[in-house]
């Protein structure tokens, strides 16, 4: 994914809100001087702040990554490279969205660092996306991750095991000494 694109439908989004960079701030808590850079292209930003301004926009993570796309046809092809990628050094997560936006089925490839994290906040709703579809399959290539959805106990899975979630997972780590690869499709929420 290219950051000047991100950082033009970020400022797009701020601005045809009528929202000033300390507004966004007070209610994102991301400060205004790094959401600046972000818009601006100057730097990256990690996957749980882009979840977090996809909640306060209330928009799908797909379309601040890939903006949106208009069209529909009986056959849609994503072709290698031209799927649209996220990646969060800082998480130590690269996402590969494998389909458009508009799709209802959300199909990615995630690769994680050890320890690599994805850890939603409390109240961060946005994640429908990325973490909290109504269903959310994810099936692990390679490594060892814990899932955690509800407060509930964490679910331990590796290689070769499938996963299905409802209602949403809140923390997904790689607790293996390499690197994981989950393929993860999520069903899209209606809104």
């Amino acid at each position: 994914m290219n950051r000047t694109d991100l950082g033009t439908r970020l400022r797009a989004l701020r601005t045809e809100r009528g929202l000033s960079l300390s507004q966004l701030e007070s209610a994102t808590r991301i400060s205004s001087s790094f959401l600046s850079l972000v818009e601006s292209g100057k730097s990256d930003i990690t996957i749980s702040r882009l979840l977090r301004l996809a909640d306060y926009y209330d928009v799908e993570l797909g379309d601040l990554v890939e903006g949106s796309r208009v069209g529909r046809r009986a056959i849609e092809v994503v072709r290698e490279g031209e799927g649209s990628v996220l990646n969060s050094p800082g998480e130590g997560v690269v996402a590969h969205f494998l389909g458009h936006a508009r799709w209802q089925l959300q199909p990615r490839i995630s690769e994680y660092e050890p320890g690599g994290t994805v850890d939603v906040g409390e109240g961060e709703q946005a994640v429908r996306e990325m973490l909290h579809q109504h269903e959310l399959f994810i099936y692990v290539i390679a490594g060892t991750f814990e899932i955690t959805a509800h407060g509930e106990e964490p679910v331990k899975v590796k290689a070769g095991d499938s996963v299905l979630v409802r209602d949403g997972a809140d923390h997904v780590v790689n607790v293996g000494r390499g690197k994981g690869r989950l393929v993860v499709v999520g069903v899209a929420t209606a809104g």
